[in-house]
């Protein structure tokens, strides 16, 4: 079923977006009255339904224009993310640290290594492996917040969900860089040019924190509504000079937000309202992200996609639960933290789903397998996000 002619003509990106937003909390609502649902996945079958795949209720076309906005809600969500992260902590919990970086290690390994069994090239291997790092900052902070969740679980889970984000974007990097080394372009081209789009991803990201940091100092915290235009503001150059610079955004913003956290005099910059008003973006976020999933990508691919999924799942819930002790949890909470993971993010694979011409030839598969992959994380991942959350004891009932 599609709209016709007439009524297609009567939509413009501005009415798609409000129809977006109206359905999506409709959708969002209906979940809610389940306790086992999170609200976004109301939102992401909503847009299922509304979707070009769907009823056709909102076209591709119009999808595509508002790709800046949800470049936006993104960009919010890995501010956000990133500002949660304190470097100082860290230091003292070098066991976190530990845990994701080699949970990260052996999650990449056992994919390279078993997805090959499979056919799949070694290159294609490289690339989702690395992808599979990442967990969606959106879905787990909106997960937190519909919740209410607090607790060691849920503070470890942002520390772990935003290592894994930092070293999936660097590995993204390096491993795009390798895989074109038989290109026949030069050494600087396939090696150093990644090297410079994560250096001067991370420099642009650090330049906005600079900028808040001092800007709000100036303005005074007696105004604090300019503080929070000017921070909006600061989050919405970085997505565009990021995006206009072929740079990457979600390590711009991931860059911005531990700035603000933890350079000399960072707290004059404060968030909250990045939370109290996300719930129009993360909205409108999922709806999107719902509509742009084409369940007739599964096909051939979906045994290798939940392949890929149930690896990740395992290396990070036996990471979390052989660390368990070291982080100060039970081994039960630690297998918890692992499972929280589920949600794949699309921050990271945004650079490789919109930006095909940047990889060899022979990943040409990679595309179809990280949508497969992706649909998977995004329908299962945020409903097992609550429910390790829930049986960690680290939720709160809504008021």
């Amino acid at each position: 079923m599609h709209l016709p002619f007439g009524a297609m003509s009567l939509l413009n990106p501005l009415t798609a977006l409000g129809i977006i937003l109206a359905l999506g909390i409709l959708g969002g609502q209906i979940a809610r009255t389940s306790s086992a649902v999170p609200t976004l996945t109301g939102y992401i079958v909503t847009g299922l339904i509304i979707g070009p795949h769907g009823l056709g209720l909102i076209s591709q076309p119009l999808i595509n224009a508002t790709d800046e906005f949800v470049q936006l809600a993104l960009g919010m969500a890995l501010f956000e993310l990133g500002r949660r992260i304190d470097l100082r902590w860290l230091r003292k919990e070098r066991a976190l640290l530990i845990t994701a970086a080699g949970g990260s290690a052996v999650c990449f390994t056992a994919l390279y290594l078993i997805l090959p069994l499979f056919d799949v090239p070694l290159e294609t291997a490289a690339i989702l492996a690395v992808l599979a790092l990442s967990c969606s900052p959106a879905a787990l902070l909106e997960v937190l917040r519909e919740n209410r969740a607090e607790g060691q679980v849920s503070e470890r889970l942002v520390a772990y969900a935003g290592i894994g984000n930092l070293l999936a974007l660097a590995g993204y990097c390096l491993v795009l860089g390798i895989s074109r080394q038989d290109s026949g372009l030069p050494v600087e081209s396939w090696l150093l040019a990644p090297g410079w789009i994560f250096l001067a991803s991370a420099g642009v990201g650090l330049a906005a924190g600079l900028i808040a940091i001092h800007g709000n100092r100036w303005i005074g915290a007696q105004h604090r509504e300019a503080q929070e235009v000017l921070l909006f503001a600061l989050i919405a150059l970085t997505v565009g000079l990021s995006s206009a610079l072929h740079l990457l955004p979600a390590l711009a913003l991931l860059a911005f937000g531990l700035s603000t956290r933890n350079l000399p005099r960072g707290y004059a910059v404060g968030s909250p309202w990045v939370m109290r008003y996300s719930v129009v973006f993360f909205a409108a976020l999922f709806v999107i992200a719902g509509a742009l999933l084409d369940l007739r990508q599964l096909g051939d691919y979906l045994p290798l996609a939940i392949l890929l999924v149930v690896l990740r799942s395992l290396t990070q819930v036996l990471s979390g639960t052989l660390m368990a002790r070291a982080n100060g949890l039970s081994r039960r909470r630690g297998a918890l933290m692992g499972l929280a993971l589920m949600p794949m993010s699309g921050t990271a694979n945004l650079a490789l789903l919109t930006s095909p011409a940047l990889l060899p030839v022979s990943t040409a598969t990679v595309l179809p397998l990280a949508i497969a992959t992706l649909c998977l994380t995004e329908l299962l991942g945020p409903p097992l996000t609550q429910l390790a959350l829930k049986l960690a004891g680290e939720t709160r009932p809504q008021s």
